[in-house]
């Protein structure tokens, strides 16, 4: 069964059930490599600019309880599967010198970077800012927050970049088409040269889109940039781990893509 590296606690504030359940329902579909990437605190001072539920994630003092989490159930399930100590860290510039050190402070063997957050604050992703994002301009929404994952790329830190559409989750199309392609691209090719992965993120298909992350003609650019490919459910359930995995191999390979990244060797493992 594909590694699946995108999988949160109940410390992030927006998920459920007990992690060793995750761990469980990763091992009864026979994985035998997985990851946790819960999401780094908030760094700093800084703070979302609208008003949203204290949901975003683990607070500061929670860190070192999370890494021992998962250390403790690496442990534990050493001869099932090999758990993977990971962590979804937010692009923001202006926390990006604590983010570097933070993730330096700790083992993460893997950094998801993401982007959930424009340059003025505004969590376009949260459901309780829909109507913000509308407001702001669905088009600006898109064309900035590639800009950004294009930044993320280019700062080094991050291991794989995580849900690389995210402006779609609420089904919201831009109007210029061209604009956005453009930003998209030009995206694909900072992770390109970066040497960054791209991940495969199947809880779009569980979003109002009905879409995974990225969409099927963006991932079929970033097989012909030679850019890795993971697999993430997102899940914040335990039932949402590994889901919709075959449909995801199916649209990889046609897509171009006949091997995955496996993070714990850096090798690159058949697509089957």
């Amino acid at each position: 069964m594909i590694a699946d590296y995108h999988i949160h606690t109940v410390l992030c504030r927006h998920a459920e059930g007990e992690p060793r359940a995750y761990v469980d329902r990763a091992c009864a579909l026979g994985m035998v490599e997985m990851g946790f990437a819960d999401h780094l605190p908030l760094l700093g001072d800084w703070r979302p600019s609208a008003d949203v539920p204290d949901d975003l994630a683990m607070r500061r003092d929670e860190l070192d309880g999370y890494v021992a989490l998962v250390q403790d159930l690496a442990r534990e399930y050493r001869d099932d599967a090999r758990i993977l100590l990971g962590i979804e860290a937010d692009y923001i510039a202006a926390t990006l010198d604590e983010t570097a050190a933070v993730l330096q402070e700790y083992p993460f063997e893997y950094v998801i970077g993401s982007v959930h957050t424009l340059g003025d604050g505004l969590v376009f992703d949260h459901s309780a800012l829909r109507g913000r994002l509308r407001e702001r301009g669905v088009d600006g929404v898109y064309v900035e927050s590639y800009g950004l994952v294009a930044k993320a790329a280019a700062t080094g830190l991050f291991t794989t970049i995580g849900h690389f559409d995210l402006a779609k989750k609420f089904g919201d199309r831009p109007r210029d088409g061209v604009a956005v392609a453009a930003a998209a691209s030009a995206a694909l090719r900072a992770v390109a040269a970066a040497g960054t992965a791209l991940e495969l993120n199947t809880a779009g298909w569980r979003k109002p889109v009905a879409e995974a992350y990225p969409a099927p003609n963006l991932l079929a650019e970033a097989a012909r940039l030679g850019i890795p490919l993971v697999f993430g459910s997102d899940a914040h359930a335990p039932g949402e781990v590994g889901q919709d995995f075959g449909r995801a191999a199916a649209v990889a390979r046609e897509a171009g893509y006949a091997a995955l990244l496996q993070l714990s060797t850096g090798r690159r493992q058949e697509l089957v």
